[in-house]
């Protein structure tokens, strides 16, 4: 009796240490990269980051947080290091519904520049504010907390390099001459 009480008491224990899911920081080599290939610090530049998740690209759901920025985020930045991020509390693992333990999760990154003091809520806000945006979508494993021996949450190690980028829209005058340019281009001679 006392060996099944222990051995279930390790089990417990090494369950309630490692927790299955991810953890939301990526280690690299998947860095972020600010205009002019600069690499994101946490310190001149904030990120916002929407995080979603799911056994599927199909059935990606909100995580953690769901949206981090400087304004929500514990640590009160989104930077841990040269091009890395880390968000939610330091090494807390977010579980991924609909993925076994031990699985691979699809997970996707909505990533903005915020600013210093918060230029945008979000995502959308950003895009539609012609902010720089990425998005990216990626599998990564999750951790296998009653494999033997246990393993620890996985961090965003799927993740690939992340540019952010302005993609700047073409002006109404810039389509109008086009337009002119193509009318001008193919009228009928008579």
């Amino acid at each position: 009796m006392k060996k099944i009480l222990a051995s279930l008491a390790v089990v417990g224990l090494a369950a309630s240490l490692y927790g299955q899911g991810i953890i939301l920081e990526n280690p690299g080599p998947g860095l972020v990269y600010m205009p002019g290939d600069v690499l994101f610090d946490g310190l001149q530049f904030n990120l916002g980051v929407t995080i979603s998740a799911g056994a599927t690209a199909g059935s990606l759901a909100p995580i953690g947080l769901g949206t981090y920025t400087a304004a929500n985020d514990p640590k009160m930045y989104t930077g841990a290091d040269m091009g890395k991020f880390a968000l939610g509390g330091t090494g807390t693992a977010y579980d991924v519904a609909g993925v076994a333990s031990g699985g691979t999760a699809w997970v996707q990154l909505q990533i903005w520049y915020d600013g210093v003091g918060g230029l945008f809520a979000n995502y959308t806000a950003a895009a539609n504010g012609g902010g720089l945006v990425a998005t990216v979508l990626f599998q990564n494993p999750t951790a296998a907390p009653l494999g033997i021996p246990p393993t620890p949450p996985q961090k965003l190690s799927g993740m690939p390099d992340v540019h952010l980028a302005i993609v700047p829209e073409p002006s109404t005058l810039a389509l109008g001459a086009l337009g002119l340019a193509s009318l001008l281009a193919f009228r009928r001679r008579s």
